[in-house]
């Protein structure tokens, strides 16, 4: 666990909220435990129930929705209203706190403004520019670090991903723990398959990357792969970049050869173009945008540079 927050438990110098920031959900997931395990648990068997988040005194808000709605956040504060049961502090996680509506942040806000005594709140988000100014100013901020690219990279291989698929894995900016997911629950592969073909045929063939997202959107069926896709999309302009400066860190390697040639014919301006359309896209979809209109919009305004 982080030094400087060993030494704030230690020092019983303990803020009512912080917000932890960093690039990997799963390391601020790891610290945030690690952190709640320190500030309530005077021995073994009771880190152990907060490692499997059944500790009266600690409550762990996550959700595969798209949002973490106003009801999710009035139960939790319910439960944080009340006294502690073992110790003399509760505290609560929320995971990408992000995600939070505005209405939800709002009731949050009234929670941070006046908390109950002896409760510290650990708001997760690699996403801390989505996050209200207010909250912000409410809130002591903490940087956590991920282990380095090399470092994951090696522990997926060893773990039995592919060596071009642990590079977009990682290029994906997913934790252990998230990529292992994705790969075992989530079909990743065949996502990532879907997706590299999709953009090949709207480089080559841009009427035909039209009629492919009909099959592209039966693959990536919901929002969150949908955003995914996205995400590997950015990926494949930036890799095109990438060559063309000679630098070949790639997040598809296997597909070399093709962006080599791909890479060859677009302009640096074209490339950065794409992306901007790639990330107002995804924009969109976070607006609830028909997913259909997102990606037609994305083929049409590549279509327009690719003859």
């Amino acid at each position: 666990m982080n030094r400087q927050l060993q030494q704030l438990v230690t020092a019983n110098k303990l803020s009512h909220a912080y917000l932890m920031e960093g690039t990997q959900r799963t390391a601020l997931k790891e610290e945030a435990i690690q952190f709640a395990a320190h500030i309530l648990a005077a021995d073994d068997t009771a880190r152990s129930r907060v490692f499997s988040h059944n500790h009266s005194d600690f409550y762990w808000l996550e959700t595969d929705e798209q949002s973490i709605k106003k009801e999710m956040i009035e139960e939790l504060l319910h439960r944080m209203n009340q006294k502690p049961v073992e110790g003399d502090y509760k505290v609560y996680v929320i995971v990408d706190f992000d995600k939070v509506t505005v209405q939800g942040e709002n009731s949050i806000l009234k929670f941070l403004e006046e908390p109950p005594p002896n409760t510290v709140a650990l708001l997760l988000t690699t996403k801390s520019g989505e996050i209200l100014p207010t909250i912000h100013s409410r809130c002591q901020h903490i940087s956590v670090s991920a282990p380095s690219d090399d470092t994951l990279r090696t522990a997926l291989i060893n773990g039995g991903i592919s060596e071009a698929q642990a590079a977009t894995l990682v290029a994906l900016s997913f934790g252990e723990e998230e990529a292992n997911d994705w790969m075992e629950e989530k079909e990743f592969t065949q996502l990532r398959t879907a997706m590299l073909k999709w953009a090949d045929m709207m480089m080559t063939d841009s009427a035909m990357g039209l009629v492919q997202i009909v099959d592209l959107l039966q693959i990536v069926s919901d929002r969150e792969q949908q955003l995914l896709a996205l995400d590997m999309l950015q990926l494949y302009f930036q890799d095109m970049i990438y060559i063309k400066l000679n630098n070949h860190h790639l997040s598809f390697p296997d597909h070399q050869p093709k962006l080599e040639t791909l890479a060859r014919h677009r302009s640096l301006s074209e490339c950065v173009k794409w992306i901007d359309v790639v990330l107002l896209g995804k924009r969109n979809l976070l607006q609830y945008v028909s997913p259909m209109l997102v990606f037609e919009h994305i083929a049409i305004q590549i279509a327009k540079e690719v003859k």
